[in-house]
C-alpha cells in the first residue's frame, strides 16, 4: 500500500482555509506523515527555509502571498523538492500556470486520500528533501 511508503515523511501543507488544512493534516497523519502547516505563501517560504521537508502541498490563492509566487521562491531554494498544487479551480484554468511557476504536479479538490498518496509517493521517490537540495 502506498501509504506505508509515506510513514515519517515531512510534508509542508500550505493552505489558508482552516477546514482544508485540518482535512489535509488528518489525511496525511493517517498515512503516517509528519505535517507542518503554513497559512500563506510567505509563511511557506519561511518554513521551507527553516525546516526539512520531503514534499509541499500548496494552495494557490491565499492572502499575503499567493501560492504561485511562493512556489517560485521555494523552487529557487530547493530545485528538487516536490511541490504539488492543491486547488479547487478547474485544472484547465490553472494547469499551465502551475507548471510554469515550478510545481511538479497538481490535485483538484475534492480528492481521495489514495490519489494524494499516489502523487506523494511518485514525487518523493523522484525528488529530494529540502535538506539535500540547494
Amino acid at each position: 500500500m502506498e501509504e506505508n511508503l509515506l510513514v515519517g515523511k515531512r510534508i509542508l501543507v500550505v493552505e489558508d482555509s482552516e477546514e482544508c488544512r485540518l482535512l489535509h493534516e488528518t489525511i496525511l497523519e493517517g498515512m503516517g506523515c509528519r505535517v507542518e502547516v503554513a497559512i500563506n505563501g510567505q509563511e511557506a517560504i519561511d518554513k521551507a527555509r527553516q525546516g526539512t521537508f520531503d514534499a509541499v502541498l500548496m494552495d494557490v490563492l491565499m492572502p499575503v502571498m499567493k501560492g504561485y509566487e511562493a512556489i517560485v521562491e521555494i523552487r529557487r531554494m530547493f530545485s528538487d523538492l516536490p511541490i504539488i498544487v492543491v486547488t479547487a479551480y478547474r485544472i484547465d484554468l490553472v494547469e499551465e500556470k502551475c507548471y510554469a511557476c515550478g510545481a511538479n504536479d497538481y490535485i483538484t479538490k475534492p480528492f481521495h486520500a489514495q490519489q494524494l498518496a499516489e502523487k506523494l509517493v511518485k514525487w518523493i521517490a523522484k525528488g529530494k528533501s529540502s535538506k539535500t537540495s540547494s
